[in-house]
């Protein structure tokens, strides 16, 4: 039996929202696929696909959670893609578990997203302080993860896995590289509020390619 990459890839050479070419690759969420050029996220029935996350072209939120036949994606009608305005938006609430190297305890907070970086800022009555700014440049991933996918061994060696394999739940997990050229992590709780994590995800997906590719 064909993998669901290799029956998406086969079906759809070209991505059906974005019309990319760049191919598909495992969501976090196996066995889903995403497409690497928008994130669209599928869920690959016998006879079908079901949008399980938005692309970042702002154009398919409507298809969200409908399993859709496979003729019905063929023959999907190219969808207007619309830009997101943006000066600053704030995601709360967002409260740091630990996986930083330089900061142990936890803190609650929320993100700041601009259009060219994204900031975790803890609030007044947080007993931890941060304030914490990662340029887009810097940025290596922002994606939901399960306590499933979290192994042992990658967060022993970070901190923080012993918060969190206390419970199984999802966080947003943050890498960026700092100055010194390492790879730091940032785990989040956001309070079962996935709706609001999806948007931010899409949104800085959208934000960081905007920016790398110089557009104004």
């Amino acid at each position: 039996m064909s993998s669901n990459l290799e029956r998406i890839q086969k079906l759809f050479p070209k991505c059906p929202i974005c019309n990319s070419d760049e191919g598909y690759e495992p969501s976090a969420f196996i066995p889903d696929v995403r497409c690497k050029w928008c994130r669209a996220e599928w869920s690959i029935y016998e006879d079908g696909m079901e949008l399980k996350r938005a692309s970042n072209q702002y154009c398919d939120k409507q298809l969200l959670n409908k399993n859709l036949s496979f003729v019905h994606w063929k023959e999907l009608e190219p969808l207007k893609k619309t830009e997101p305005q943006i000066s600053e938006r704030i995601f709360a609430p967002m409260d740091y578990v630990g996986g930083h190297l330089d900061y142990r305890e936890p803190a609650i907070g929320y993100i700041l997203l601009k259009p060219d970086c994204i900031t975790y800022k803890s609030s007044e009555g947080s007993l931890s302080k941060m304030d914490l700014k990662v340029p887009f440049e810097k940025l290596k991933g922002l994606e939901i993860r399960t306590t499933k996918e979290i192994t042992f061994a990658r967060w022993f060696l970070i901190g923080a896995w012993s918060i969190l394999f206390k419970a199984k739940k999802e966080f947003l997990v943050l890498s960026y590289e700092d100055q010194a050229e390492m790879l730091q992590h940032m785990i989040f709780d956001f309070h079962g509020q996935k709706e609001n994590v999806d948007e931010l995800v899409s949104l800085v997906s959208y934000l960081k390619r905007k920016k790398l590719d110089g557009v104004s």
